[in-house]
């Protein structure tokens, strides 16, 4: 169970809005909490002018001075991330001396090691373009350049993930066919394989004479397809169409409305290139 801790500063109504994710923060703390945890997206243009201007608002002042002060002396960024972190005092030295360990090793890292490191972390945040544009920096500017092949092979089957929750299949089956290559991994095999049924249905007829591979990862995907009745979203959208059943049409149009704008969303933060 977590620690329960006294916010000191003061909200905002002018958030913070972090590019790459589209996280908005409101406070000092959740500025720390947003760093301590995307450690990996945090770069030097992180620090900036609506850096300073946000920790004013959130009654950071002096703090705010300091960071200002920080970057006219042109200050590495673990020194300033340290000093935000410590002066806002929402951790505990340990927990900062980690990050400061951390910011330590990404500055050691080679171009690739960095660029793989940060196309993780907006997979991991659903920022899949920001993602794919970091994975193919590393393969077509850098050619992969310093990656151990361990690296390289996720490299590649993180990219397929990127495309595959786009629903770009296709692409998504060659990068995992390249993850393949490299490790020889049976679940980079068993994605490729998925991605490409996914590809071709609806668009190919069906072809009787696959591989027992072929057969068992179309086996599995209707399954998957089967049980997503069962799921919470698709439970929601029935009660959503049962609204409208019922003649409860104010109601029904509100449900929908806000499901579009929640699906909007998610599709600007999923296809945005920051």
């Amino acid at each position: 169970m977590g620690r329960i801790i006294l916010c000191r500063g003061k909200e905002t109504d002018r958030p913070l809005i972090v590019e790459g994710t589209g996280i908005r923060l409101y406070t000092a703390e959740e500025l720390c909490y947003y760093i301590y945890n995307n450690i990996y997206l945090i770069g030097h243009e992180f620090i900036n002018g609506r850096l300073v201007e946000f920790l004013r608002q959130t009654g950071e002042e002096e703090l705010a001075d300091r960071v200002r002060n920080l970057m006219e002396k042109k200050a590495g960024l673990a020194q300033i991330i340290v000093t935000i972190l410590k002066t806002v005092d929402y951790y505990s030295v340990e927990e900062i001396e980690q990050i400061r360990e951390i910011l330590g090793t990404l500055g050691k890292q080679n171009i690739c090691e960095r660029l793989k490191s940060r196309g993780d972390s907006f997979l991991n945040n659903e920022c899949y373009f920001s993602a794919v544009k970091c994975y193919e920096s590393v393969i077509k500017e850098y050619q992969c350049k310093g990656l151990l092949a361990v690296d390289v092979t996720r490299l590649y089957h993180n990219l397929g993930t990127a495309y595959a929750r786009m629903f770009m299949y296709s692409q998504a089956a060659d990068y995992y066919d390249e993850a393949y290559k490299y490790g020889q991994h049976e679940e980079s095999k068993k994605c490729a394989i998925a991605a490409r049924i996914l590809a071709k249905r609806d668009k190919a007829p069906v072809n009787v004479d696959v591989t027992e591979d072929e057969y068992v990862a179309g086996c599995e995907l209707e399954t998957l397809m089967d049980n997503a009745r069962y799921s919470d979203e698709y439970r929601e959208l029935e009660r959503l169409e049962a609204l409208k059943e019922n003649d409860n049409l104010g109601n029904y149009n509100r449900a929908v409305n806000a499901k579009l704008y929640e699906w909007k969303n998610n599709y600007i933060k999923y296809s945005k290139i920051f």
